[in-house]
């Protein structure tokens, strides 16, 4: 049985409690125009959101999706694809073998959390899923994708056990690219999952003072209202 690492030396108390004493650098930082403005920060959210599905670095580009399967609440960071501001529409790629599969089949509502550290930015929200399999839609986004991003559909189901490590490819796709007519065996693996929104939650973290605020989107349009943070 291997042992774990001793992390018992990893800086004295005081030298801990004196970092977390240091005052923030954005203690003296301007407010940004959004700050008490409900439908400037809805802007200021979508366009963060849209950005993050070209901007690999950015905060917003893996956020994490929950689900409620048999066993109860699941959470898992999915990388976003593309974001339809019109529709409230993020999309997101997913393999037809994951467990995922089976929770959205018993419940469709997901919540999806984004948090940019930077910016000290959280947005919670919430909708209704949907898989696209097999539909020109699922095959339109494979057509789109890279090789290097399609090859993981040709392993073993995710999740999978295994007697010793594995990436789950067969050996002869290890460290290899396959061109896109390998590709092939994957495609009926490859879902597009889309939640449409209907509630967004956004918080943003300040020294000098929180905001916080709810949007809501039903048959009569949206609300958007103040919360205490």
């Amino acid at each position: 049985m291997s042992s774990l690492p001793d992390l018992s030396n990893t800086g004295s108390s005081a030298q801990l409690a004196s970092a977390a004493d240091k005052p923030s650098d954005r203690s003296v930082e301007p407010f940004p125009d959004y700050y008490d403005d409900l439908a400037g920060s809805l802007h200021h959210a979508w366009k963060l959101i849209g950005r993050a599905t070209k901007d690999r670095k950015s905060d917003f580009h893996s956020p994490m999706l929950a689900t409620v399967s048999a066993d109860g609440p699941e959470a898992r960071v999915l990388i976003l694809r593309a974001f339809d501001v019109e529709t409230r529409t993020l999309t997101f790629h997913t393999d037809t073998r994951s467990a995922k599969v089976p929770a959205l089949t018993l419940d469709a509502r997901v919540a999806v959390t984004f948090y940019d550290a930077a910016r000290k930015l959280q947005l919670r929200t919430g909708g209704e899923a949907t898989l696209h399999v097999g539909n020109a839609l699922a095959n339109a986004r494979w057509q789109a994708s890279s090789a290097s991003s399609l090859r993981c559909y040709l392993g073993r189901a995710p999740g999978a056990t295994s007697a010793q490590p594995t990436t789950g490819l067969p050996p002869d796709l290890e460290g290899v690219i396959p061109g896109r007519a390998g590709l092939t065996a994957g495609e009926e693996n490859f879902a597009v999952l889309q939640v449409k929104l209907q509630r967004l939650e956004w918080l943003y973290l300040h020294s000098r003072g929180q905001r916080r605020a709810l949007y809501r989107w039903d048959a009569g349009g949206l609300t958007m209202e103040w919360l205490n943070p």
